[in-house]
């Protein structure tokens, strides 16, 4: 039977970061996993942490308190204050950790900060001081918290400061309330900061130093947003690794594991669960959720739901949970027409209601992932209330995207916001226009292998619930399929490609030609002639979204060259079913994307491992992968280990995984020669049985007991 290993986990996925990041969401703690609040590192000249808590979704770097080093120590040599200068030794990330070093020219010390969450609803911000002269100096060090929205009234006790939505703990010698950081050196420069208590906006904190040489000096800080207990016991926190590893350690071994073949693979594995558990939060109006992406989009995207799925039904500490909720917010606020939204996000009034006013759907995953939340779970009654809303939205779709184009029995675009694939060059005339002409639709194969995919699920849906609808489905799924190969397939290029409106077909060797292969709807003859132009897909870091010397690809911005995890995972996976020799080099490519940087980056160039760029320019944003990359990621992972994670037809596949959840069951799965041995652990069932598909292709049913355990 595979196990974890019993070195720690969380020490393993350590990153070393410098200034070269380009955003500050690459860096990210939170007092507490159900909290949408988070921090991250301040700006590259200042020792100190900003904190954002907003609910609503934005690229703008607005936070609502900050915390640092002030730039000033005093005395100077001449003056009450002189200005600090350092540079950077060492910066270190971990899971609720960040270590970094900084090395001051004035006041002659190295500074070794520690800033994390030991103490739940807190964070402990601890600074080791050592002196780096010969003869010994009484220094003072200033520490400021900035709130924008106000301090209110600052009420100081024994250490304790309550501010304006803040508690801070310190044993601080003195302390003032400024307007700025101006104000607060003049005041300093005149009599110090006793009694200075006026100001609205800073409270700035004195620590009286006695330098040393060996003998360092520590300043602890207690942080908390809503909890002044959580603040003073943070406060109080001498060591902060160890509570932290061992938190963090438990939950990882927890989780499905399986026999990785290498330490990167392994490592990447439970990197992207870091990033996963980052974008928790139990909202007031929602409960738990797992954001799309924590600093930029804090809410739900249609075609995100396949990740949520992937790591939601695996992740004991919320087992489906969020997937199940996911789906209900969608289908519960479905259009009368059958119309199902883009993106729900937190801030929304109506939720859905501002892509439904542009009519922008996206890939819709959503009939499968309801199967698969079915079948992990065992609970098929949800499936009841869903179908008929999943019809309704295949008949808009069939309407709104088919019907009133060309009637072709495939699914057309009127953007490319529907695909989720915003800016891949074979999209630019749908979406943006070509030297003046703007298409009103396109037929892509994305959508062509989702439409042949949504008709497959709706027949085993109907299989499930007896709606003697089954032959229907999958007929309409033939045709499907059938068009998508006599419309899309470019058989002097060999790939699928784009029609257009004025009936040309554009193929460009890329993502949008992915799908059918990750969905297992290509024949032999397609497939051999493809493998060339697959290969060429895959890069030094990750999958390539258009193949370079393809028309208009770019390395270096979004979709129209760079690796995606969609583009990385759709690319694993698809060499799986076609070209298993090629899988182990698309593998190794996707874990350097994955391990490149601190974070799951949206989009990487391929050639350089460096952050792509949006069109207009700006670099790509890290937790924007919180489910459509790091859950992309897991699920290809998972899928190379041999669970196949894009099945939804009720079987569980025999691979040595431990932890896995499947219908309703925790189970941990080993191979010895010939013979399969499965054990039931508790979990949310005691009984039940379980459809297992075998290596040749047939199914048996096995009747298990949680505590149980099963020879195949």
């Amino acid at each position: 039977m595979n196990t974890h290993s019993n070195a720690s986990i969380w020490e393993s996925l350590g990153e070393t970061f410098d200034d070269s990041l380009p955003r500050r969401t690459a860096v990210a703690l939170k007092p507490s996993d159900s909290t949408i609040l988070y921090a991250y590192p301040m700006n590259t000249g200042t020792v100190g942490w900003s904190f954002d808590d907003r609910t609503s979704s934005s690229y703008d770097d607005a936070p609502s308190f900050e915390l640092f080093i002030a730039p000033w120590t005093g005395p100077g040599f001449i003056t009450p204050l002189s200005r600090s200068t350092f540079v950077w030794d060492e910066r270190e990330y971990y899971p609720d950790l960040v270590r970094r070093t900084a090395a001051f020219s004035e006041p002659g010390v190295s500074i070794r900060e520690s800033f994390g969450r030991a103490v739940e609803n807190a964070f402990t911000w601890q600074l080791d001081v050592d002196y780096l002269g010969i003869h010994g100096r009484e220094k003072s060090l200033y520490v400021a918290l900035r709130a924008a929205g106000g301090l209110g009234e600052v009420k100081a006790s024994e250490g304790r400061f309550d501010l304006g939505g803040a508690t801070l703990c310190a044993q601080a010698d003195s302390w003032g309330a400024f307007d700025s950081m101006d104000d607060a050196e003049a005041a300093i420069k005149a009599c110090g900061l006793a009694g200075h208590s006026d100001g609205t906006r800073y409270l700035v904190l004195e620590f009286k130093l006695s330098l040393k040489r060996n003998d360092p000096r520590t300043i602890s800080i207690g942080l908390s947003f809503g909890d002044p207990g959580a603040a003073r016991s943070a406060c109080g926190t001498s060591y902060l690794e160890t509570p932290i590893r061992e938190r963090w350690d438990a939950w990882f071994h927890t989780l499905p594991s399986a026999d990785f073949a290498s330490p990167d693979e392994r490592r990447a594995y439970y990197k992207c669960w870091w990033v996963v558990k980052l974008n928790y939060y139990d909202s007031p109006r929602f409960g738990h959720m797992v954001c799309e992406a924590l600093p930029v989009y804090r809410g739900y995207w249609l075609w995100g739901l396949d990740s949520s799925e992937w790591h939601s039904d695996q992740n004991t500490e919320y087992t489906s949970v969020h997937i199940r909720q996911a789906l209900n917010l969608f289908m519960d606020n479905q259009r009368e027409d059958g119309f199902i939204t883009h993106a729900i996000y937190l801030s929304d009034e109506v939720l859905g209601a501002g892509w439904s006013r542009r009519n922008i759907t996206q890939t819709p995953h959503i009939p499968w992932v309801c199967l698969r939340y079915a079948d992990v779970t065992g609970d098929y009654e949800c499936l009841k209330a869903w179908y008929p809303k999943l019809v309704r939205f295949y008949d808009y779709l069939c309407k709104s995207r088919d019907e009133c184009f060309r009637n072709l029995h495939l699914w057309g675009v009127i953007a490319s916001f529907d695909t989720g694939l915003d800016t891949t060059p074979v999209f630019e005339k749908v979406t943006y226009g070509v030297d003046g002409v703007k298409e009103s639709y396109c037929y892509p194969a994305i959508y062509a292998a989702e439409r042949c995919r949504y008709e497959q699920s709706l027949a085993r849906m109907s299989e499930i619930l007896d709606t003697g609808e089954t032959e229907r489905w999958l007929a309409e799924a033939e045709k499907t399929q059938q068009a998508m190969d006599e419309i899309l397939w470019d058989s002097a290029r060999n790939w699928y490609g784009v029609l257009h409106e004025d009936g040309t077909l554009d193929t460009r060797v890329g993502v949008d030609g992915l799908f059918p292969f990750a969905y297992g709807l290509v024949d032999e003859e397609k497939a051999a002639a493809a493998k060339e132009n697959y290969r060429r897909l895959i890069g030094q870091y990750g999958i390539h979204t258009v193949a370079p010397g393809e028309f208009e690809y770019e390395a270096n911005h979004y979709w129209r060259g760079p690796a995606w995890p969609k583009s990385c995972a759709m690319g694993v996976i698809g060499a799986g079913n076609y070209y298993p020799d090629l899988q182990d080099d698309a593998l190794d490519s996707t874990l350097r994307m994955l391990l490149r940087w601190p974070s799951v980056w949206e989009c990487i160039n391929v050639e350089t491992g460096n952050p792509a760029r949006a069109d207009q320019g700006m670099v790509s944003t890290p937790l924007i992968s919180s489910n459509v990359g790091a859950g992309e990621a897991l699920g290809m992972l998972l899928t190379v280990r041999g669970v196949d994670m894009m099945s939804f037809d009720g079987t569980l596949p025999l691979a040595p995984v431990t932890n896995f959840h499947w219908a309703g069951f925790r189970l941990d799965v080993s191979k010895a020669g010939d013979k399969w041995s499965i054990t039931v652990r508790p979990a949310e069932r005691s009984a039940g049985a379980l459809r297992i598909r075998m290596a040749d292709g047939g199914t048996q049913m096995v009747r298990v007991q949680a505590g149980g355990s099963y020879e195949i």
